[in-house]
């Protein structure tokens, strides 16, 4: 069977599980103007359609031949993808012991058949306007923990955020004695670059550089601005032999980039100072300070270079 789905319909999205086709037409019909409607015909399907579409509310029969309902809403809410989606049971069983059986394994409201179109709307319409409340916040969280560890100029992580997934690697390390390596950053001459061209131009140059150095790491590596033109890697199970191959990398896409601005074109460079984190390291304070040594030596011989351990 098809459901016609309305392209214009409400962005929320609701997945109805029955074994008979027309409860699911009755239930679309009802619901097509709520939100947008799929379906499943078996418990199993109902289940990689869930982990798939991830719907804001499903709608459950209870008596279905190959999976019943409650067999259906316990393997959701083992799974960490579809726990929290919202379940309501669809069920022509008029027993209270149903009812509580259900409400027992995670559902949060009930509808019986036969279906009284009011009622499934105004149930289905509460459990939606939750949902989207709780999607609100969930996205105001995300804002506002975006703007705790992140600088708000190049997206990279802030100082205090990095100093904190730095020294919970120093313990791993300590712990586990896997292979770790940090990585300083600081763009050569970057003061007069402000100074000369200003501080738009500046900050088009750090972008252009935070650019790069993201296109070259891990999902894992944490990249942090430390202040002004300073930067650090963290590379949990890399060794510095490895961090220098990545830092030579970084340093030729950075020789091969330009930054263009209103006046003409700017070409910059950057030093490199890199560190391993072992199991003798005290502390991220400590392995900061071999790597911010590193990178001086660099400063001092001639920048647009880096140095090592």
């Amino acid at each position: 069977m098809s459901v016609e789905i309305d392209e214009n319909a409400p962005e929320l999205k609701v997945l109805i599980v029955d074994d008979q086709a027309e409860n699911v037409r009755i239930l679309a019909s009802i619901l097509k103007d709520l939100a947008r409607v799929s379906f499943s015909l078996s418990g199993k399907d109902a289940i990689e359609k869930a982990r798939s579409q991830k719907p804001d509310l499903i709608l459950l029969d209870v008596l279905m031949p190959d999976m019943n309902g409650y067999d259906v809403i316990d393997s959701l809410k083992a799974d960490e993808e579809t726990s929290q989606i919202p379940v309501i049971f669809v069920t022509g069983l008029k027993e209270t012991v149903e009812e509580e059986e259900g409400l027992r394994r995670g559902a949060i409201d009930y509808i019986t058949k036969p279906y009284h179109p009011s009622i499934v709307k105004a149930r289905v319409t509460n459990q939606l306007t939750l949902r989207k409340y709780s999607l609100q916040l969930e996205k105001v969280n995300r804002e506002l923990e975006l703007l705790a560890t992140t600088d708000p100029l190049t997206g990279c992580y802030n100082r205090r955020y990095f100093r904190e997934k730095g020294q919970e690697e120093v313990e791993r390390v300590n712990r586990y004695k896997s292979p770790c390596s940090i990585v300083m950053f600081d763009l050569d001459k970057f003061k007069q670059v402000n100074d000369d061209h200003g501080h738009d131009v500046g900050d088009q140059v750090l972008l252009h550089f935070v650019q790069i150095v993201n296109d070259n790491i891990r999902h894992q590596d944490t990249f942090g601005r430390l202040g002004g033109e300073e930067f650090s890697l963290l590379m949990p199970e890399t060794s510095v032999t490895n961090a220098v191959i990545l830092g030579e990398r970084i340093l030729e896409d950075i020789r091969k980039t330009q930054v263009e601005f209103e006046s003409g074109v700017l070409k910059f460079t950057c030093s490199i100072g890199a560190a391993s984190i072992t199991k003798e390291t005290e502390s991220l304070e400590a392995a900061l300070k071999i790597a911010d040594d590193r990178l001086y030596q660099a400063k001092n011989t001639g920048r647009d270079r880096l140095i090592h351990d």
